[in-house]
């Protein structure tokens, strides 16, 4: 049976417009298959976060460094993983008050993990102090094995540790000084914390020094 002009046009225009719907539906799959990957591939940058709280007596003000890069821009040098960075600034309002690393302890919310301040010896010998807590929610301790903590974990020596390196030279130019001051202070301060498995929301700075007891939330 023969078809007229007209049934064979339509016949024609209908495989093309099939034919180019195909292509285009083919297309879009593959650049959206190309979008998925690339969004999986690319890590998120977690970018330094600010935050601050105050007493009658002191400011502080922090700001958390999760990144490699930022890391490196704040000290000089490239820092191995398992430390968090956090630059302080704390500023007395009236009285000359007693700063020192050693006022500050770094919390993750997420999973009560916890880390004192280290000296820069602790990070260049490999000796650092990370508590763990378990999941009982039961009070902070300070000592080994007391309720509601797992344990001590992190703690790592290598005697061939070299004081006199230019690491060691960085952490202790950039560091928090330790003295008393009427003027406002400022410096790094370091935590044996993985800084690969944190967020910059979940963590908490705490400052416990003469200026009193500040609970400061990185957001």
């Amino acid at each position: 049976m023969k078809r007229s002009a007209l049934q064979v046009s339509f016949a024609d225009v209908g495989r093309a417009f099939g034919r180019s719907l195909g292509r285009s539906f083919g297309r879009s799959f593959v650049v959206a298959l190309l979008c998925a990957s690339l969004a999986v591939a690319v890590p998120q940058v977690r970018p330094a976060a600010d935050a601050h709280g105050s007493t009658d007596t002191v400011d502080v003000v922090a700001t958390v460094m999760l990144e490699p890069t930022d890391m490196r821009n704040a000290l000089g040098e490239d820092l191995e993983s398992g430390y968090v960075i956090v630059r302080v600034k704390v500023s007395p309002k009236s009285d000359p008050l007693r700063v020192s690393p050693d006022d500050f302890t770094l919390l993750s919310r997420k999973n009560g993990d916890r880390a004192d301040a280290i000296s820069p010896s602790q990070i260049v010998s490999k000796s650092a102090l990370t508590v763990k807590r378990d999941n009982s929610g039961r009070q902070w301790a300070q000592i080994t094995n007391q309720p509601g903590f797992t344990g001590i974990a992190g703690i790592k020596r290598d005697n061939a540790g070299k004081d006199e390196s230019t690491l060691l030279a960085a952490l202790k130019a950039k560091l928090l000084p330790d003295a008393e001051t009427k003027n406002p202070t400022e410096g790094l301060v370091y935590f044996a914390l993985d800084a690969s498995k944190l967020k910059t929301k979940e963590l908490t700075l705490l400052y416990k020094g003469a200026g009193g007891r500040i609970t400061i939330d990185f957001k």
